[in-house]
């Protein structure tokens, strides 16, 4: 439970130790050991919803999954929240729970899909507007003009604006905390964690870059989702030893 001295505690927080990341990837593996193919199994959920609707909806479905992929997100976090919490997946339950946040859900969709419009910005000035308008709308004839290396740049710096939605989007879904504040506490603590968000950030540049290379680098890409919310929960439960 938060409480306003825990909140007090964490805007006054000094530095946090660049050894913290290890306790964020110990708690998710520690975590992960009991139900691997569970969770496994719900690290897919958003990759899933992307690939039906980029596949089955033409021209429209990529800019229709920035949408709604940060939805099935969110449902998978308050699933997880629920199993770390009270030992049960709750998936029903993570449905209603999902469902009663309505204004925020959108809230959050749309500061998810920021990530892709930035993604785009960055096209549009390093290549140019129509090849931007092409990777937007998944046409074949102008994505297979770029380079490996376009995309995984493209990709990789998608990765940047995300570290803005780190710990707001836990605290507007799990803490029912407004996106402002949210924002302003996320902005707070990238300030007091800087050392263990930079390395997270920067592995998850690789991984994010790598897989236009290597696939099956998605894998383990996607089981990040876990430790960020054990980086939640050191944040604002108290639950990680500085």
């Amino acid at each position: 439970m938060l409480t306003p001295d825990t909140v007090m505690q964490l805007r006054q927080a000094r530095t946090w130790s660049v050894h913290r990341l290890w306790h964020w990837f110990a708690a998710a593996w520690q975590m992960y050991r009991h139900a691997p193919l569970r969770w496994f199994g719900l690290a897919l959920v958003p990759m899933a919803v992307e690939l039906v609707l980029q596949l089955s909806i033409p021209v429209a479905g990529v800019v229709l999954s920035k949408l709604m992929v940060p939805i099935a997100s969110v449902w998978c976090l308050i699933v997880i929240d629920q199993r770390v919490r009270n030992g049960r997946f709750g998936l029903r339950q993570g449905v209603a729970r999902m469902c009663q946040l309505r204004g925020r859900l959108l809230q959050v969709a749309l500061l998810a899909s920021g990530v892709f419009a930035f993604q785009m910005a960055v096209v549009w000035m390093w290549v140019g507007p129509s090849v931007a308008l092409g990777m937007a709308t998944a046409d074949p004839a102008v994505v297979t003009q770029l380079t490996r290396l376009h995309l995984a740049a493209v990709f990789a710096a998608g990765t940047l604006p995300g570290v803005l939605l780190f710990f707001t989007i836990p605290r507007v879904v799990l803490d029912r905390v407004g996106v402002a504040e949210a924002l302003r506490e996320n902005v707070r603590l990238l300030g007091a964690a800087w050392r263990p968000i930079a390395l997270y950030l920067g592995l998850s540049m690789l991984l994010v870059g790598s897989v236009v290379f290597q696939p099956w680098v998605l894998l383990p890409l996607l089981q990040l989702g876990y430790v960020g919310y054990w980086a939640y929960r050191d944040a604002f439960d108290s639950v990680a030893v500085a």
